[in-house]
């Protein structure tokens, strides 16, 4: 097994995991309504996790499912932190003190802000497999196929879990936030 050889030293093999999971590991990140600029790093705190604790790894379930749960906990984590930082209690003091939050700083109006919350509020009422199925489509533009074998899902599978999250969405998302 792969994961064997790289813990017991062989860890150039660790770069087929990376460009293996990559998809994988973006979209469920995304998926938890990480900011787009986030991700990337997020992948790579993910990928750290994996490889630090790639010896520990038993093969009781796919490698994909526990590469997906770690980066769900990275992503939680990291939305956790964001929402336990003290902010001032305008937009003009933070422009006074000179500290925009991320989404000010990106250039996004208050419509498009406004957005993003409503739909990364929404994206957490679904289930983790709808979550992950549209975050691989939409976020990482991936096909049903390459998501299907990203998640190891059968594709009918992958259909209706997308299909079934769109729905979710269009019922918890006003329509005037999307317009």
């Amino acid at each position: 097994m792969l994961c064997r050889r790289i813990a017991s030293g062989e860890r150039h093999l660790f770069a087929r995991i990376v460009e293996a999971h990559t998809p994988l590991v973006a979209g469920a990140i995304a998926a938890q309504g990480v900011a787009r600029d986030d991700v990337e790093d997020l992948a790579q705190v993910a990928f750290v996790n994996v490889f630090k604790g790639i010896g520990g790894f038993r093969g009781e379930s796919k490698l994909s499912s526990w590469m997906y749960r770690i980066a769900v906990n990275v992503a939680r984590a990291h939305l956790k932190r964001l929402a336990q930082r003290p902010s001032p209690a305008s937009v003009e003091e933070q422009a006074e003190s000179g500290v925009l939050p991320a989404d000010e700083q990106s250039g996004n109006s208050p419509r498009e802000l406004t957005q993003q919350r409503a739909l990364s509020r929404a994206m957490g009422e679904l289930s983790e497999s709808q979550r992950a199925c549209l975050g691989l489509f939409y976020f990482e533009e991936l096909s049903y196929e390459e998501i299907a074998a990203a998640l190891r899902l059968n594709l009918n599978t992958v259909r209706t879990h997308i299909r079934r999250g769109k729905l979710r969405l269009s019922e918890l998302l006003d329509e005037s936030v999307l317009d």
